[in-house]
C-alpha cells in the first residue's frame, strides 16, 4: 500500500477542477494508494512520471518505489498540464 502526497501547486489546481470531475479524481487518488503503476508512464523530458486521465484533465505524479509514496505533483487540463 502506497502513501499518497498531494505538492501544494497540485492542491491550489484541484481546487480548479469543475466539480463533475471530483468523485473520479478521488476514486484515482484511492487507487493510487493500491497501484500507482497502472497508468502511463510518461516518456522524454518527463520520463520518471506518471498520467492518469479524468476526462479532458490529467493527473501527474512521481512513484518513489522505495519508501512506498506516490508524489502527486501537477493536476490540471491535458493542454497545459505537461507545461
Amino acid at each position: 500500500m502506497f502513501t499518497v502526497i498531494i505538492a501544494p501547486k497540485a492542491k491550489r489546481q484541484l481546487k480548479l477542477i469543475p466539480k463533475r470531475f471530483e468523485s473520479v479524481i478521488s476514486l484515482i487518488i484511492r487507487e493510487l494508494k493500491e497501484d500507482p503503476f497502472y497508468w502511463k508512464p510518461l516518456t522524454r523530458e518527463l520520463i520518471g512520471k506518471f498520467s492518469s486521465k479524468v476526462g479532458p484533465f490529467r493527473i501527474i505524479y512521481i512513484v518513489n518505489e522505495k519508501d512506498k509514496i506516490v508524489n502527486i505533483i501537477s493536476v490540471g487540463h491535458r493542454g497545459v498540464v505537461y507545461k
